[in-house]
């Protein structure tokens, strides 16, 4: 039986408005898993009563969920937390693997190839490293119960990661690796997000039409040190996806 009284709360001396306090509050508890994909939520009133606020508040609150996908309606059944179809891909510094358990998904991958090559000019540069410096380039699919939904390509110094391997790597998170083997922990990520429309080849791997949307996000991996650990670019099938981000004083999460 849930104590909801100590799950919903608000600050009614707050300058927040109390809708957005219903929103937040919400999402957290969504975000963190205390409510889990098709759990049954308080009915408006008994929300309103819970937080304290009207129900115009709550309805509010929960319309602005709905659309956004955390939450669904079933018309004279009730409102419950959405089973998300599409992965939420939060910008932050997590990895693709801990992205979906946060989100209750299973996340396994599938590598198409791994192999050291020669770093182009961006790659190095992106990398701190010299031109033609020997890299390991990481190619995988990247699935969310068993459905692919991003095709990614990841670069790292193979002097540093030396025994980073297919066989070695498997089916396992590359930062979880990197952490195991090396102690390295990814402290910071820079990433940018640009829409771009599937080539035959992404959209064969990825089961989807080629020329359908999809985003491109680049990103650079950063340690505790400040020292690029991998740059890597990944193809996201546009209905499969969803990127969300939360601003706060001045600072993206």
């Amino acid at each position: 039986m849930r104590d909801w009284a100590s799950l919903l709360k608000v600050d009614s001396d707050a300058k927040l408005p109390l809708y957005y306090q219903v929103h937040q509050n919400l999402c957290h508890l969504i975000e963190s898993g205390e409510l889990r994909p098709g759990e049954a939520l308080p009915s408006e009133w008994e929300l309103s009563k819970l937080y304290g606020v009207s129900r115009l508040t709550v309805r509010k609150a929960l319309d602005e969920l709905a659309r956004d996908g955390w939450i669904a309606r079933r018309h004279g059944v009730g409102t419950f937390v959405a089973n998300p179809k599409a992965a939420q891909i939060m910008a932050n510094r997590m990895g693709f693997t801990q992205k979906m358990q946060q989100i209750g998904r299973r996340a396994s991958s599938r590598v198409i190839s791994c192999r050291v090559v020669s770093a182009t000019n961006e790659v190095a540069a992106r990398l701190g490293l010299e031109a033609g410096a020997p890299v390991i380039e990481l190619v995988r699919l990247r699935l969310a119960d068993g459905e692919a939904i991003m095709l990614e390509t990841a670069c790292l110094s193979h002097e540093r990661f030396p025994d980073l391997t297919e066989a070695n790597l498997g089916e396992g998170s590359l930062y979880q690796f990197l952490s195991d083997r090396y102690g390295v922990t990814i402290a910071s990520v820079d990433q940018t997000l640009e829409p771009i429309l599937l080539s035959r080849m992404e959209a064969q791997l990825l089961g989807a039409e080629q020329g359908s949307p999809a985003m491109l996000s680049d990103v650079v991996a950063r340690d505790e040190q400040g020292v690029a650990v991998e740059y890597a670019w990944s193809v996201t099938r546009g209905d499969k996806c969803k990127f969300y981000f939360r601003f706060r004083a001045g600072v993206v999460q």
